[in-house]
């Protein structure tokens, strides 16, 4: 007894299509909810696609348009964001919501994974700002 052989080589596939799924082949411009690094904090990020920003100034420069992000509105590296924010998006208001709670953080509780969101959030520190 054999077994039939099989190729799968000759069969034509079309892509995975699967209910509630976000595609991440193409970045879409909006806002969303993620962290930048594991056991960090969760804020807003602004995804754009359009002329570079300078990162000094914030004016934009003369050069090619490109896709860029904001967490919080201070400019980070396009894929240390996307795709994993893609699943999670939010209002043009929770963003600013964000924006506003790292610039309070800066100024009450600069220690804090919430003034400087590449830190990692130990919610019992004495650094960390209270809940409410």
């Amino acid at each position: 007894m054999s077994r039939a052989e099989r190729t799968y080589a000759d069969r034509h596939h079309g892509p995975v299509v699967v209910a509630g799924a976000v595609d991440v082949s193409e970045p879409v411009a909006g806002y969303y909810r993620g962290k930048l690094r594991s056991n960090g904090i969760v804020g807003g990020i602004k995804l754009s696609y359009g002329p570079p920003l300078d990162p000094v100034t914030g004016e934009q420069m003369d050069r090619s348009w490109r896709w860029q992000a904001l967490f919080n509105g201070d400019p980070v590296e396009f894929d240390d964001v996307w795709p994993k924010c893609a699943g999670d998006r939010i209002s043009a208001d929770d963003y600013r919501t964000y924006v506003k709670r790292q610039r309070w953080a800066q100024v009450h509780a600069p220690q804090s994974a919430y003034a400087d969101p590449r830190k990692r959030h130990d919610p019992l520190s004495l650094h960390s700002p209270l809940p409410f």
